[in-house]
C-alpha cells in the first residue's frame, strides 16, 4: 500500500513538473506572439501617419477648389444682378438671355453639388475608418490587459492546487 501511495507522488510530481514546462512554453510563446503584434501595431501606426500626411494636403486642395467654386457662385450671382437690370432695360432680347444664364448658374450649381457629394463621402469614411482603428487599438489593449489579469489569477490558483492534491493525498492516506 504504502509503494503504490509512493508511486501515486511520484507520478503526482511527474505531472507537476510536465504542466509547469508546458506553462513555460506557453509563457514563451505568449511572448512571441506579444512581440509579433507589437510590431503589427508599429506597422499600422507608421501606416496611419502616411495617410494622415496624405491626407492633410488633400484637404487643403478640397478647401482651395471649395473656396474657387464660392468665388465663381458669387460671380455667377453678381452677373445675374447685372443682367436683371439689363433685362429690364431690354424685354424682348432679354428672354434668351436671361435662359442661358440660368442655366449656367444651374450647370455650376450642379457642378458644385457634384464636387461636394464626391469629396464629403470619402473624406468621411477616412475619418470614420481612422476613428474605427483608434478603438479597435483601445479594444486591443484591454483585452490584453484583461487576458494578462486572467493569466496571472490562474497561475495564482495553479500554484495553489498542489498544495490541495496532496492535502487529498493525505486523507487518502487516513483512509
Amino acid at each position: 500500500m504504502e509503494e503504490t501511495i509512493q508511486y501515486l507522488q511520484i507520478a503526482t510530481n511527474i505531472i507537476i513538473i510536465l504542466l509547469f514546462i508546458g506553462l513555460v512554453i506557453l509563457v514563451f510563446t505568449l511572448l512571441k506572439t506579444i512581440k509579433k503584434a507589437s510590431s503589427k501595431i508599429d506597422e499600422v501606426s507608421l501606416q496611419i501617419k502616411d495617410v494622415k500626411s496624405k491626407l492633410e494636403p488633400a484637404i487643403d486642395k478640397f478647401q482651395g477648389l471649395t473656396e474657387n467654386v464660392n468665388r465663381v457662385i458669387s460671380k455667377v450671382n453678381d452677373n445675374i444682378q447685372v443682367l436683371s437690370t439689363v433685362v429690364d432695360k431690354v424685354k424682348d432680347s432679354t428672354e434668351s438671355i436671361v435662359n442661358k444664364v440660368q442655366d449656367t448658374t444651374d450647370s455650376i450649381l450642379s457642378f458644385e453639388r457634384k464636387v461636394r457629394n464626391k469629396i464629403e463621402p470619402p473624406v468621411m469614411e477616412t475619418a470614420n475608418t481612422i476613428s474605427a482603428v483608434s478603438v479597435g487599438i483601445k479594444t486591443f489593449f484591454n483585452t490584453y490587459k484583461n487576458r494578462k489579469k486572467r493569466m496571472k489569477t490562474a497561475y495564482d490558483r495553479e500554484i495553489e492546487q498542489p498544495k490541495n492534491w496532496n492535502e487529498s493525498i493525505g486523507d487518502i492516506n487516513d483512509i
